[in-house]
């Protein structure tokens, strides 16, 4: 019985050592959106600075994206409202809806597992700006996807920051309608582009 102990030991060895065959996770995919600042021409064009406002990072995981926006140089004290838009920064055009009319309202979609609990699907958010004039936020969602090429792609749109926040659990209300007496100026852009 003894003789036997070595090529027991062998075999657990043999088996410890053998290689992996675990399928690896699918690789991520990286974009950034580098937010400059922006002043309005006539109601619908626009003219992009050249100096930095943060910048906006996505990470897609498997099913899942990661933004994270970092603001900075805003005015101390205060929050701004993030949005994913169609068209570039000198014309943004309307919010970006998964493909859908702006009348479909994601409110009660789940992502993730909870309520998105937001009207549009590019609606990202709102950042909360320090006393230092920098902000951070981040979000995950399995809504969006990166280099997908189809309704959920954000790749090429515009993420816009606005000039104030926003009350999405207000815009979620079906009783709820929109100001447009005062609009939500916008004051950032960058546009979603893979790394």
């Amino acid at each position: 019985m003894i003789k036997y102990i070595p090529f027991i030991t062998l075999l657990l060895l043999f088996i410890s050592c053998k290689e992996d065959t675990h399928t690896p996770d699918e690789p991520e995919t990286t974009a950034t959106a580098f937010l400059y600042g922006m002043h309005s021409v006539t109601d619908s064009t626009y003219l992009i600075g050249e100096a930095p406002y943060g910048k906006a990072s996505l990470v897609q995981h498997d099913s899942v994206v990661t933004i994270t926006v970092a603001l900075e140089h805003f005015p101390p004290n205060t929050i701004h409202a993030v949005h994913l838009h169609q068209g570039g920064c000198e014309m943004p055009a309307m919010h970006w809806n998964l493909g859908e009319p702006m009348t479909t309202r994601f409110c009660n979609e789940t992502s993730m597992g909870i309520p998105w609990a937001k009207p549009m699907a590019g609606d990202v958010g709102n950042v909360s700006v320090g006393y230092d004039g920098s902000g951070f936020f981040t979000i995950k969602t399995d809504l969006w996807r990166l280099g997908s090429q189809d309704h959920r792609d954000v790749l090429g749109l515009s993420i816009v920051i606005h000039e104030a926040y926003q009350d999405f659990i207000t815009e979620c209300d079906p009783s709820h309608t929109h100001n447009h007496t005062h609009p939500n100026a916008k004051v950032a852009c960058g546009i979603i582009s893979l790394d």
